[in-house]
């Protein structure tokens, strides 16, 4: 039973061994970074300032990650004013630091912050050893850092010059004093005018101001201008569609093409028939410009009217349509 028990322990123990090391493998793999079995080549590096750097930022051989800061220390003596950094790199890599190979502190990103920055060697160069010296480019920082300030410099000269010789707005108004005097005078005008302009509006003079005193009548307007607004819309819905006379002739363009075709006929008719009438041509046409056809209906009107018979059967027939209606009506109405 005892046996039993130690190998069923013996099993746990090298399970959550195996785990353990395939989670740092895979935690340096995604990483990017090397894994701790990778042989590494340890050099030092003697700076004026890390500015920044921690153990375990990357190092970086032309932009590419072959090791880690292992250490960071101060030299062993007092008067000796360098940090001694201590790099662990691949020794895949190691043919490639050089006697000329240079280090410096940079920056990567937000997410490593410093790293340093190796510089690949010279072919024709020794190799520098496990264990040497590189040096430190602490020169090429400084001389960046000086290069950036000049250009700062140059740029603010280059922007006071401007201004000395009155170039954009504001090199004017520091060299023309009148011109900084017309500018406030027209500043204040412009002050008074709106002030002028917002007292009429307070006071309701003028459509806005009667629409800003009038809450009302505001809010009457607004709401017509939604209502048109609505209706402008259900037209344009309706154009779109093929609903409708406009909609379906804008839509659809073989019955835009016939309708016109049948506007264009009937255009064609009544202009015949204007022109008929015109010369006289029919019955329309002679009531139109034979007078005298005019002047027999109006005779024959004046019988009618003086015609006693005439007038009777006029009066009675009246009558009877009278009567007819007021039975239509009483109908309806039951």
């Amino acid at each position: 039973m005892a046996q039993r028990s130690s190998v069923k322990t013996l099993r746990v123990g090298v399970f959550i061994f195996l785990a353990l090391t395939t989670m740092i493998v895979f935690v340096f793999t995604v990483g990017g970074g090397s894994t701790p079995f990778t042989k590494k080549a340890r050099y030092r590096v003697f700076f004026k300032s890390t500015s920044g750097l921690y153990e375990g930022d990357p190092v970086l051989l032309t932009g590419v990650e072959v090791g880690n800061v292992s250490r960071i220390r101060f030299a062993d003596r007092l008067d000796e004013k360098r940090i001694i950094v201590e790099i662990a790199v691949s020794k895949a890599v190691q043919d490639r630091i050089r006697q000329d190979t240079r280090a410096r502190v940079g920056s990567a990103s937000l997410i490593y912050g410093k790293v340093v920055e190796i510089t690949m060697g010279s072919s024709h160069l020794p190799v520098i050893p496990p264990g040497g010296v590189i040096e430190a480019d602490d020169a090429r920082v400084i001389g960046a850092m000086l290069d950036t300030t000049n250009v700062v410099i140059q740029g603010l000269r280059s922007v006071i010059s401007k201004l000395d010789e009155g170039e954009g707005l504001l090199g004017v108004l520091l060299n023309e004093p009148l011109a900084i005097q017309n500018t406030f005078h027209n500043l204040a005008s412009a002050t008074d005018r709106l002030s002028h302009i917002l007292g009429r509006v307070e006071r309701g003079d003028g459509p806005v101001g009667a629409m800003v005193s009038d809450s009302v009548d505001f809010h009457r307007t607004i709401g017509d201008l939604r209502d048109a607004t609505e209706d402008l819309k259900a037209v344009t819905s309706n154009l779109r569609g093929t609903e409708g006379l406009m909609g379906r002739m804008i839509n659809d363009p073989r019955y835009g093409r016939e309708v016109t075709e049948d506007l264009k006929t009937a255009l064609q008719a009544l202009a015949s028939i204007a022109t008929k009438i015109d010369t006289g041509y029919g019955t329309a046409g002679q009531l139109v410009n034979d007078p005298s056809v005019y002047h027999g209906l109006q005779h024959v009107i004046l019988g009618m009217e003086k015609s006693a018979m005439t007038r009777w059967l006029i009066r009675n027939r009246r009558q009877a349509g009278e009567r007819e209606m007021e039975k239509i009506q009483a109908d309806d109405h039951r």
